[in-house]
Parts: C-alpha cells; sequence; structure tokens
C-alpha cells in the first residue's frame, strides 16, 4: 500500500527527513509546508519543490489543503510551531515528529541550549506522537546523543541530525506497518523551557568558569553566540577553555588578566579564569 504522507518542517534535520520521504516508495508525498523565504536564518533550509508541491508559511494557512488531501500521516521535523488540533485529527495514522531531549524532561524551546548550559552530559532524540499539549504525545523511539565537555552547539546540532535519519530509518517502516512501539507520557513528569531571549546570551562573570564556559559552548554559532563586556570592550564569544592555571587565583571578575586584543584573552571570573579563543568585538 503506498500512504498519503505531508511533511511540515525546515532545518537540516527537517531536510533529512523530506528526502527520506521522497525517495521512499512506499511513500506519496502529497504536500510540504515549510518556512517562508524571510523566515529563514540558521539551519533553515530551503525545501525544493517536488511531487506534491511545497508551501511556504505557518500551518494554520493551510489547513483546508490539508483537509482536502486527506493524508494517512504527518511527519513534523525542524519545525518550532504548534500544529492547530483540527489538523492532528485528519490522518489516521497520526501526527510524527522529533525533539532533542529524552522526553518528557525538557520539554519547550531552545532545549539543546539550555541542556548544554546546565552541563548535561548526554540527551536524546525523540520521535514521537504528537498530542494537544506541546511535547506530550506517546513516545515512539528515543536515540540516545551524548554531550562531550568540547562540543558546542553545532557538534550536537549535527549528531542530531544523524540521530534524525537513524530514527526515520529504524521505525519507519513500523509506523506505516501501524507496528511502531508506543509509550505513554505523564504531563506532570519533566522540566518545560522557555524560549531563550537576548539576556539569556548576557555573560556575569561572578559565576563559576565552568558554568560561563558552558554557556559559551551552547549558544555560539550557529546561533547568536554569548555577549559581555571586558575592559570597556563589548565581546561576543564563540569559542573559549577553562583557564585550569588560575584555578584559585582571586582577581575581580571580568578583569583581564592575561593575553592581549591580538591574541586569546583570560578573563577572571569567581573562581578561576576563562581562556577566550575566538571571540569579536561588537559595534
Amino acid at each position: 500500500m503506498v500512504m498519503k504522507v505531508i511533511f511540515i518542517g525546515g532545518l537540516t534535520n527537517g531536510q533529512i527527513v523530506y528526502d527520506y520521504l521522497r525517495k521512499n516508495r512506499h511513500i506519496e508525498l502529497s504536500l510540504a509546508i515549510t518556512y517562508t523565504d524571510s523566515h529563514l536564518g540558521p539551519r533553515h533550509m530551503p525545501m525544493q519543490p517536488d511531487k506534491g508541491g511545497i508551501k511556504k508559511g505557518p500551518v494554520i494557512e493551510f489547513i483546508d489543503d490539508v483537509i482536502a488531501i486527506q493524508p494517512d500521516l504527518i511527519v513534523v521535523a525542524g519545525w518550532s510551531e504548534m500544529i492547530p488540533p483540527s489538523i492532528l485529527q485528519v490522518p489516521k495514522y497520526g501526527v510524527i515528529g522529533f525533539h532533542p531531549s529524552r522526553l518528557p524532561d525538557n520539554r519547550g524551546r531552545s532545549v539543546l541550549a539550555w541542556q548544554i548550559e546546565e552541563g548535561y552530559t548526554e540527551t536524546a532524540l525523540t520521535m514521537f506522537y504528537y498530542g494537544l499539549l506541546p511535547d506530550s504525545g506517546d513516545i515512539i523511539a528515543q536515540h540516545p546523543i551524548p554531550i562531550a565537555i568540547d562540543d558546542y552547539i553545532e557538534d550536537i546540532l549535527s549528531k542530531v541530525d544523524e540521530s534524525t535519519y537513524n530514527l526515520m530509518k529504524a521505525y519507519f517502516p513500523l509506523i506505516r506497518k501501524r507496528e511502531a512501539p508506543r509509550r505513554k507520557q505523564d504531563w506532570n513528569e519533566g522540566l518545560f523551557r522557555r524560549l531563550r531571549g537576548p539576556r539569556d546570551s548576557e555573560i556575569n562573570w561572578n559565576r563559576p568558569a565552568i558554568e560561563i564556559y558552558n554557556k559559551i559552548r551552547a549558544i555560539s554559532r550557529p546561533y547568536p553566540g554569548a555577549v559581555c563586556e571586558v575592559s570597556g570592550m563589548r565581546l561576543r564569544i564563540w569559542r573559549a577553555q577553562v583557564d585550569t592555571q588560575t584555578m584559585g587565583i582571586c582577581s575581580d571578575p571580568g578583569l583581564v588578566i592575561g593575553g592581549n586584543h591580538h591574541e586569546d584573552l583570560i578573563v577572571a571570573c569567581r573562581n578561576s579564569a576563562i581562556r577566550l579563543t575566538e571571540y569579536e568585538k561588537i559595534t
């Protein structure tokens, strides 16, 4: 049986799912909904038209199209908007998606950045069925993603892309046959994360070195980067190291205690110092 599928999404992992679907001989890719060109930003992939065509904009604008197609399944990847309830009830096989945490923990927004900043050493990519509440539906599978101490957000995003493909390859055939596992979530369990804002990018030099280092790792490229004031300069930090040679040395937090403006800067924090290895002045 050929399954009628609608894809909703963008980003690099969305492109992986989209390519998997359009190359699958068991799939009729009836429609793809993605971001408008003006919405494209870090990791947003401009989808190329294929069978069924592409519509760009919020899902709510295309409810009538979805209802008219009557898809068997909707697959969502790399998409931050809620899916309207009127769409969730259309496909008889449901709506499946991906979330970069070990649900039910870390539902919500900006979850990879929060996990890296808080020093997680492992997360997971969860493949799940959509429910009425955010990230709340039955879990199909979870692919573990290690977070090394020297991993930056771009490294973890690459691991998410790899995990996306692995989950599609392993479980999509089971979804198509209605044989995929389903494990219910408890909505009362786990943290719910808010969307990060500009204030979350500010470095507080009164914090321990490892906390500052983790913040820098969490929001480095392709995101806007951590920002700070150092010696009267406004800086955007892309890469850094905890300076172990200064452990236990007392200096005023935020004071430059080594390096110069043409090389690494060593900046004092609460319990040691951070070596800024890649940064730029903000004008």
